[in-house]
């Protein structure tokens, strides 16, 4: 009789357990879902208006050259229906008037028949110079669609817009698939609920020795535990003093392991190294970018020493001087690290105080390398650019006051003299326009002119430009570049500058009776490769890395007497890259070097064949406003 009462209070403790726990899962199930769907629904269209917005800045360009070319609508309508398939979306190219000038959706011949689309929200919000956004069904297509316009600028002008737009049912396919998860999680997590009830309603008939359970967990540590609250008497009171204090102990803990996580989380994120030392010189904390400034893989499991984690005296004088500074200004100092690259730190370091009136410093190191190395080329910049005007500024004032005083007598003294303030003019002349081309490219204020090129031609038209200077050394040249490579995306004019510096300088530096060989090949599908090789003295492996700074010559005595400035290769390597290429030499000592640079094709297929065109007219030798005279090198 008894064991029946216990097993029908046991049943009923179950059911009302179980149908509380149903219907608090079945709640909270409906409120996340209500929740997600919305959250879902905000994500989907953020989502969606960054995609489309990303999408139009990348077509930005394209759009800008058509537009400002004042394309025909064939061309327009061919961008548009292309941009559609690479984007998956709909493509509209409108005038800042409000014509619709190509549209992927609609044929070119009935845009007479689409109105102005002055009126459109987007529109008018892209024609004001920012991206338009709007959600309305498409009178065109007539679905609902996302927009995005974004305006095509030329020099801060809008010449045009460019929108995009998608079908909403991207958004509600994707809430229709999150339904049906959230409809087959919320049956399982019921089905679960319902297992945990019955599970649950078995412990509540043995609560004491649940408590005993659960206390003893406690006392191992697991403050996760908790006691069931099966009964309002004071069983069911001691479980719920035990849940309340396991409940705070466990929080307490979660907060310092949140916030010690946090600190270091910031910490590691920080640019700088950041290390702090104790009273003995342990290194109490290093960061992830203070182990790496010194080559160490792996935190530090307790503290160290500081002078057997970082072997560097000056470290540990500015902690020692950071202990006993009371002042509020830190330690500052620049360090020299015995690491690979020499690298240079600024430390400022600062009083840390500790525990039980004890003190140590923290130090945050921030890695100044690059500045000084910058700041070195810099003055070695200026250094170098008033020596190269210096040198022949002095030999024309000499010149001049001999031309002023006795020389000025004698006709054939005054030309000769006239000739050499002639020449160090010009070489004025070309120092300073190297420099101003250099400048404007290393500013990217260069247009270049892409069009596919033979390079073949291109390579011919500039060794028609050097063969004098050659025949004047007695040194041959030579093209090995196939007539069936492919066309090269490139600046006709700054390609044959590219060309003629670095064959004029091959020339220049090659023994009498020596070659210079322009090869061209396939570096890959889609990158074709120039080599310019010579003969000639070739270049100490140590001067290499330096070749192509500005000003550095290997043999300055020759560069000058052959009439360089210093600065070719340097621009040679800042137009190769704004082709995209990369620029690479090779040379031995004695015999020869070689000068290799890539130029994208503008293909990933096979070879692109280009119809036959006529050579162009004798190669000029002023290149957009700027002469060829940079063929010089730092040999």
């Amino acid at each position: 009789m008894i064991a029946r009462a216990v097993d029908a209070i046991a049943r009923r403790v179950a059911v009302k357990l179980t149908l509380t726990l149903l219907g608090f899962v079945a709640v909270s199930l409906l409120a996340a879902g209500l929740y997600l769907d919305r959250a879902l629904q905000a994500f989907a269209a953020g989502a969606l208006e960054a995609r489309l917005v990303t999408a139009a800045r990348l077509l930005e360009d394209e759009s800008r050259t058509l537009l400002r070319t004042a394309a025909a609508p064939i061309e327009l309508h061919l961008f548009a229906t292309r941009a559609s398939r690479s984007t998956d979306s709909r493509i509209t190219v409108i005038a800042v008037d409000g014509r619709v000038l190509a549209d992927s959706a609609v044929r070119p011949e009935d845009l007479p028949r689409v109105e102005n689309h002055a009126d459109r929200p987007e529109v008018r919000r892209a024609a004001a110079g920012a991206t338009g956004r709007d959600v309305r069904t498409s009178e065109t297509v007539h679905e609902p669609l996302f927009y995005v316009a974004h305006p095509v600028l030329d020099d801060a002008r809008v010449i045009g817009i460019i929108r995009l737009a998608l079908p909403m049912s991207v958004v509600t396919g994707s809430r229709s698939a999150l339904h049906r998860v959230m409809l087959i999680g919320g049956v399982m997590a019921l089905a679960v609920a319902f297992a945990i009830g019955l599970l649950l309603s078995r412990r509540i008939t043995q609560p004491v020795v649940e408590l005993q359970q659960i206390a003893r967990r406690m006392s191992d540590g697991d403050f996760a535990a908790r006691a069931p609250l099966g009964s309002g008497d004071e069983i069911g009171a001691l479980g719920q003093a035990l849940n309340v204090m396991a409940g705070r102990l466990r929080d307490k803990l979660e907060d310092l392991e949140q916030e010690q996580t946090k600190v270091r989380a910031i910490l590691d994120a920080i640019v700088d190294g950041v290390m702090a030392v104790d009273g003995h010189d342990d290194v109490l904390f290093m960061n992830e970018r203070a182990r790496a400034m010194f080559g160490l893989a792996a935190a530090l499991v307790g503290p160290k020493p500081l002078l057997e984690v970082v072997r560097n005296a000056e470290l540990h004088a500015i902690a020692r001087d950071a202990r006993v500074t009371r002042g509020a200004d830190p330690v500052r100092r620049e360090v020299r690290l015995a690491t690979p690259g020499n690298r240079i730190v600024q430390v400022n370091a600062v009083r840390l105080e500790l525990a039980g009136g004890r003190t140590g410093a923290v130090m945050v190191l921030h890695d100044v390398t690059e500045l000084r190395r910058l700041e070195q080329m810099r003055t070695e910049f200026v250094a170098n650019v008033s020596h190269e005007l210096r040198t022949p500024l002095t030999a024309i004032q000499g010149y001049v006051e001999t031309l002023l005083g006795t020389a000025s007598d004698d006709p054939e003294q005054r030309t000769k003299f006239l000739e050499v303030v002639h020449r160090h003019a010009e070489r004025l002349g070309r120092l300073l326009n190297d420099l101003t081309d250099l400048s404007n490219i290393e500013l990217g204020k260069v247009a270049l002119n892409l069009e596919p090129l033979r390079l073949a031609e291109v390579v011919d038209s500039a060794l028609t430009v050097v063969r004098p200077a050659a025949g004047a050394r007695q040194v041959s040249l030579a093209t090995e570049v196939p007539a069936d490579l492919p066309l090269v995306h490139a600046d006709h004019d700054r390609l044959q500058q590219i060309l003629i510096n670095l064959v004029d300088n091959a020339v220049k530096y090659s023994r009498e009776g020596g070659a210079v060989v322009v090869r061209g090949r396939m570096a890959n599908p889609s990158t074709a490769e120039v080599a310019v090789a010579d003969t000639g003295v070739g270049i100490p492996p140590s001067d290499l890395p330096r070749v192509t700074e500005r000003f550095y010559r290997v043999d300055k005595a020759r560069s000058r007497q052959l009439g360089g400035t210093g600065l070719g290769l340097a621009i040679v390597k800042h137009l190769v890259h704004a082709h995209g290429g990369q620029l690479s030499i090779d040379s031995e000592l004695g015999r020869g070097t070689t000068v290799r640079f890539t130029l994208p094709t503008g293909i990933m297929g096979g070879p692109e064949m280009a119809p036959h065109t006529p050579p162009r007219s004798e190669p000029s030798r002023e290149v957009r406003g700027r002469t060829c005279e940079t063929r010089d090198g730092p040999r």
